[in-house]
């Protein structure tokens, strides 16, 4: 089905971060060009680093006999909370963040009824609810009808988004009954302000807009009565109270940029979600592209990435393998971290499928991050080479190798500069007032002075950073292929 069906300019969340936006921009510093406000908020960031008293999530004994008489659910929350991850986007989020509670009376009434539906689902949670075989679901929508009836909104809720599940693709006796009263269920529900109603409501809508689609096209939004102003409050109200349905949806329109990767961080935090960590972290740091003007936030991204590894997320440490065996998003190539890694994972001891000493038996790489920097700055091709392939090319050596001297540490930071200076040569503009791009990396870096505990900033030495730098001077070759001069030169 089709993505988002309003606009973002429709919807009141990025109302207000415009209107914020706007307003903070006013309080910008003012620059001659849009070029040099990039690059003085990079040197901004990447001056402002300071060194943390440690590096990676440390445990002590207490902490760890704490954690291992918690249940599942406390071990997740114990595990994002000394991640530090915040999302700009959602600040109030945290990971005992609720939008909604429902009351003790109505958690109270069919309780018996309602616990037995869940069980059921529970039971068979792997499989699809509209190819389990008839008496299952009937069972399950009977408790949950009871409970319902009984008072339980929680009930009802349920019951409304599995009564859609079931109808929405098949043809069966009976299913417009069950798609109607999935309709009247959540509209009855939406005084209550449930945020998980709320979305419901958008995904009736939705689905009873589109036209495209192959099931019930008779049952019109006007025929069951639903209206798109309704529908767009609720998919805000969702939005604003971070449903995970929502966030992924919204999140999906953004492509794989700063704004996505804010979303999912959020639902991370809320749900210690591994699976939105780890999308989070392919929003900060995108592969798999054509387009070489993604931006890149690589202590995010490694924060993200190590939370995701922590609560036990098998893509994640695959991820870092790969990052370890091909150098890639600034670290170093390292084939014996890799395999170490590797090896860590065919005999991975998880506790409750969590991993949460990661940190501890494989300390974090310091991340070179100049802040909110599009991927040919880091990686980059042989024409418009970027830090990566300037290093294995040679022509600076990494300053967090260990046979690093002050003398490579300066050529390296000065040559950066100068790339810097003619990749950003290359671009074009918009106005930084009106960027939003320019305005989420700068509200993200702002907080990232230490960093975070699985990724810490590599801090160049004091005298480094004093150095002036020439915000004129561009690197010498950039943007020449060089295998074309040299084939001009033997023709010669």
């Amino acid at each position: 089905m089709k993505g988002v069906i309003f606009k973002q300019k429709e919807l009141d969340f990025w109302k207000k971060f415009d209107e914020k936006h706007a307003k903070d921009a006013l309080n910008f510093t003012k620059y001659d060009s849009d070029k040099e406000a990039w690059l003085k908020e990079m040197h901004k960031t990447i001056t402002s680093y300071k060194q943390a008293s440690s590096n990676g999530i440390v445990w002590t004994k207490e902490e760890k006999e704490l954690f291992e008489s918690l249940s599942l659910n406390e071990q997740r929350k114990m595990i994002v909370k000394k991640s530090e991850l915040k999302s700009v986007l959602f600040p109030y989020v945290n990971v005992d963040y609720k939008a909604y509670e429902y009351s003790t009376r109505s958690q109270e009434s069919g309780k018996e009824s309602f616990e037995k539906a869940k069980a059921l689902l529970n039971k068979n949670k792997d499989k699809v609810f509209s190819r389990l075989d008839k008496t299952t679901s009937e069972n399950i929508l009977h408790f949950f009808r009871i409970a319902y009836k009984s008072g339980n909104l929680e009930a009802g809720v349920n019951l409304a988004k599995l009564l859609f599940k079931k109808a929405k693709s098949s043809d069966y006796e009976g299913v417009f009954d069950d798609i109607r009263e999935s309709v009247k269920i959540t509209k009855d529900l939406l005084n209550h302000n449930i945020p998980e109603n709320a979305y419901h409501y958008y995904a009736l809508y939705k689905w009873s807009d589109d036209t495209s689609r192959f099931y019930h096209k008779e049952l019109t939004s006007s025929i069951l009565g639903l209206i798109r102003e309704e529908a767009k409050d609720c998919y805000n109200y969702a939005l604003e109270c971070v449903v995970w349905e929502a966030i992924d949806e919204e999140a999906q329109r953004n492509d794989r940029d700063l704004l996505g990767a804010e979303l999912y961080l959020a639902a991370a935090i809320k749900y210690q979600s591994p699976i939105a960590f780890f999308k989070a972290a392919q929003f900060y740091a995108p592969s798999g592209l054509t387009r070489e003007v993604l931006d890149y936030a690589l202590i995010p991204y490694n924060a993200s990435l190590r939370c995701a590894i922590a609560l036990g997320s098998k893509e994640a440490l695959e991820t870092l393998i790969s990052n370890y065996k091909n150098g890639l998003r600034m670290m170093r190539k390292n084939p014996l971290q890799a395999q170490l890694l590797t090896t860590h994972q065919e005999q991975r001891k998880l506790i409750n499928g969590l991993d949460p000493y990661f940190d501890e038996r494989f300390k974090p790489e310091y991340i070179i991050d100049y802040g909110s920097l599009i991927s040919l700055g880091y990686g980059g091709t042989i024409v418009y080479p970027g830090i990566s392939r300037l290093v294995s090319q040679g022509r600076i050596k990494d300053p967090r190798d260990s046979d690093a001297t002050k003398e490579s540490i300066k050529e390296y930071y000065l040559t950066v500069w100068e790339m810097l200076v003619s990749l950003l040569g290359l671009l074009k503009f918009v106005p930084i007032e009106e960027d939003v791009f320019y305005y989420i990396g700068t509200q993200i870096y702002s907080k990232l002075i230490y960093g975070y505990p699985s990724a810490r900033p590599y801090v160049f030495p004091k005298e480094i950073l004093d150095l002036p730098i020439d915000f004129s001077k561009g690197l010498e070759g950039y943007g020449i292929d060089p295998n074309k001069n040299n084939n001009e030169n033997t023709e010669d």
